[in-house]
């Protein structure tokens, strides 16, 4: 018995040994020799009535929603050295026209074409006067403050002007005579009566009388006042000396009465209502009328602030 049984497993194995490889060969696909092709996929139809459709390409991102490159993205503004170099120059290049063009403008007026007449006078330049600050004006007045030991800018500052002035005057001025010939020689006439238009002892107007005066002194001045007026530089009263001028406002606008500065503040004049006579420049009428004084003789000297 126990003998068939160990027969009967030992078939059992045998047989199910046996039938393992078939099952093996079922199962495993044919493999050919030949290299392997990848199935071809063929195409449908595609009908001629019914056009090819292209596919729709996904929606554009808007700019201004787009992601923008590492390049292009801003960095913050920063303000810069170079930058603000730059606005410190503009800045200043702006208010240096600016401040040129007023001084332009400034000059641009009958200071300016007195100090060209100067120029002219001493040599310096022969533009013709025109009150406008030109390239010719500046260099002439940058040579002459060189020679004059002022500021040599080329511009026309009330240094430079008041040098000028005198200078030229100094050249066109009435030399030799002194104030206190002057003076003298105005009191001589004292009581003279007024007579309008009158240059005689017989009868003097106010310009006539002053007239009249520095020619018996070998001086020559024009015939009315405020032609007088032009002449020689500017003084203030208290720069004034014997023999300078005196103008003041009378019957008309400007210098329209004239006297000869005697000094202590009273000047020589011929007065409509007393003839020639004596006043003071503190009485109330001439105080109110009083329009300004100019230096004549060069032996008064040269006029200081």
């Amino acid at each position: 018995m126990k003998m068939k049984k160990k027969l009967a497993s030992v078939l059992t194995v045998i047989m199910l040994a046996c039938s393992l490889p078939w099952q093996a060969q079922a199962a495993a696909p044919i493999v050919s020799n030949k290299p392997h092709k990848a199935p071809v996929a063929t195409p449908p139809a595609i009908s001629e009535a019914q056009p090819v459709r292209a596919v729709p390409e996904p929606a554009a991102v808007k700019a201004d929603t787009a992601v923008k490159p590492a390049a292009e993205v801003k960095a913050p503004k920063q303000t810069k050295p170079e930058k603000k170099a730059k606005k410190t120059a503009k800045k200043k290049s702006k208010k240096t026209k600016e401040k040129q063009s007023k001084v332009q403008v400034q000059q641009s007026n009958w200071r300016l074409k007195v100090a060209q007449q100067k120029l002219q006078v001493l040599g310096f330049s022969d533009e013709r006067p025109s009150g406008r600050m030109t390239e010719a004006t500046s260099t002439a007045l940058k040579s002459f403050q060189k020679q004059h030991k002022l500021k040599a800018d080329g511009e026309l500052n009330d240094a430079t002007y008041q040098k000028l002035t005198w200078e030229a005057f100094a050249k066109e001025g009435i030399p030799k005579v002194k104030g206190k010939e002057i003076v003298s020689r105005a009191a001589k006439y004292k009581g003279v009566p007024y007579v309008f238009g009158g240059t005689t002892t017989k009868g003097f107007d106010c310009s006539g009388y002053v007239q009249y005066v520095f020619k018996d002194c070998k001086a020559k001045l024009p015939r009315l006042a405020d032609e007088q007026a032009l002449q020689g530089i500017f003084v203030t009263q208290k720069q004034l000396r014997p023999g300078d001028l005196v103008f003041f406002t009378t019957y008309a606008a400007g210098a329209s009465h004239v006297g000869i500065y005697a000094g202590d503040g009273q000047f020589w004049s011929a007065s409509s209502s007393k003839g020639v006579m004596l006043s003071s420049l503190k009485d109330d009428y001439w105080k109110q009328r009083y329009y300004g004084a100019r230096r004549v003789l060069i032996t008064n000297g040269e006029v200081y602030k």
